[in-house]
């Protein structure tokens, strides 16, 4: 199962994800799921890092799991950024769409607090 972690500032703005495990549903490399939450995780850090000026700290680690870390630490210190806030909340989107429709596979947690 995927296991999703949303960070959030006392202002509710999105300062990290965490993400680990597979969703199991089909072959490595054939497992739809897996590959659709790869692809909206990596795109938005990729979209981040080109259309936005924040400073970010990716860990990502494929032995522990399908393991990533994303943390924009100036968030926590009530700095924000109007469009990786879009970001991050266009990709909880739809990890949630994902989530919904298969729930077995994917669990999303989205906690105040900091990473």
């Amino acid at each position: 199962m995927i296991k999703v972690n949303i960070y959030r500032n006392s202002d509710f703005v999105i300062s990290g994800f965490e993400l680990s495990g597979h969703a199991g549903c089909g072959e490595e490399g054939e497992d739809i799921i897996c590959s659709a939450v790869s692809i909206l995780v990596i795109n938005t850090i990729n979209s981040i890092e080109k259309f936005t000026k924040v400073k970010f700290e990716v860990d990502a680690d494929e032995e522990k799991g399908g393991y990533i870390k994303f943390e924009a630490p100036r968030f926590n210190l009530g700095e924000t950024d109007h469009d990786a806030e879009l970001l991050l909340e266009a990709m909880l989107l739809g990890l949630r769409n994902i989530e919904k429709e298969y729930s077995q596979y994917m669990k999303i947690y989205d906690k105040g607090g900091t990473v």
